[in-house]
């Protein structure tokens, strides 16, 4: 069954052999597009995310060792250090276990 729309519609990007005419395969290959579209934005989000851990821990980690920061203060950071590490281990452990299940898929 074809759909036939004006031209000026903003479904006329759905018509991939440009003959006016949006066929049911046209349809379902936009619908699929969009969907794949979605998750890559989510899959980027998600490597952002983790990237972003990834370079808060280095550079607090390089911050810690910087002269000006004195011995007391990292002490008392410690355990906020500690569970710094621990959740953004979490995160980025997260990230690629679910990139690897998914390359899977």
């Amino acid at each position: 069954m074809n759909k036939q729309f004006e031209e000026d519609t903003h479904y006329a990007e759905y018509d991939l052999d440009g003959d006016g005419i949006i066929t049911d395969d046209e349809l379902e290959h936009a619908k699929e597009m969009k969907k794949t579209e979605a998750e890559q934005r989510k899959l980027r989000a998600q490597r952002r995310m983790a990237t972003a851990v990834l370079c808060f821990m280095a550079v607090y980690t390089i911050l810690m060792f910087m002269p000006f920061i004195p011995d007391s203060r990292i002490k008392l950071l410690t355990d906020l250090s500690n569970l710094l590490y621990i959740t953004g281990g979490g995160i980025v452990g997260a990230y690629m276990g679910v990139s690897a299940w998914m390359s899977k898929k």
